[in-house]
């Protein structure tokens, strides 16, 4: 059954990110993740199928986030191809990890610096907003993350939407969510490239 207060949500969210967000304070964890497993789907299985057809999602110009390049990287560390339509629901399905994982990993990272700034003591409810800015943030890389596209443009309008998200739904100055955004990119992109070297370090060895 379509579930239509979903559907206008993500229109709302695409056209109108700020009010949107401002709205998202009060929801549950589990309507998050109900929101991620309805519409991740929509990138995860698009880009798998035209990986079918030659398109390169290892290259970050044709991605729409994070999760494309994790799936790609997964593949090839499991010496598979996408020549198959198994092998392509694979990959949906490893885009689909690589969403949940990112959330599951930035959250606390979000939670942490913001809590630098807004000295609020109830850290359970900076996780929970955590949660909901980095997965509604991430709608338009859900939605259009498939369609290739020069210079990351899409993961770059994905990151925008999450920067939105970070400030309003913590209530921060414009200043205080890019340095929490900022933050939170820097030390994930350190722990990806940390577990990157471990994992090939133990692969080669």
């Amino acid at each position: 059954m379509v579930d239509f207060k979903k559907l206008y949500l993500v229109y709302r969210i695409i056209i109108d990110p700020i009010n949107s967000f401002k709205l998202l304070k009060d929801l549950r964890v589990y309507d998050s993740i109900c929101y991620i497993l309805s519409f991740g789907w929509v990138t995860a299985l698009f880009s798998g199928f035209l990986s079918l057809y030659g398109i390169d999602y290892s290259n970050p110009s044709n991605v729409g986030g994070s999760a494309q390049l994790f799936a790609c990287w997964a593949l090839q560390i499991l010496n598979q191809e996408s020549n198959s339509v198994i092998t392509v629901l694979f990959f949906a399905f490893l885009v689909m990890v690589g969403y949940l994982t990112l959330a599951f990993v930035s959250t606390p990272i979000v939670a942490s610096v913001a809590w630098l700034f807004t000295g609020r003591t109830n850290f359970n409810y900076l996780i929970k907003l955590a949660y909901i800015a980095v997965i509604y943030g991430m709608t338009p890389g859900f939605l259009f993350g498939w369609i290739p596209n020069p210079f990351y443009l899409i993961g770059i309008w994905a990151t925008l939407w999450q920067g939105l998200a970070v400030k309003e739904v913590y209530s921060l100055s414009w200043w205080k969510a890019l340095t929490v955004v900022s933050g939170w990119i820097i030390i994930v992109g350190v722990i990806h490239d940390l577990a990157e070297l471990l994992i090939k370090t133990a692969l080669y060895e």
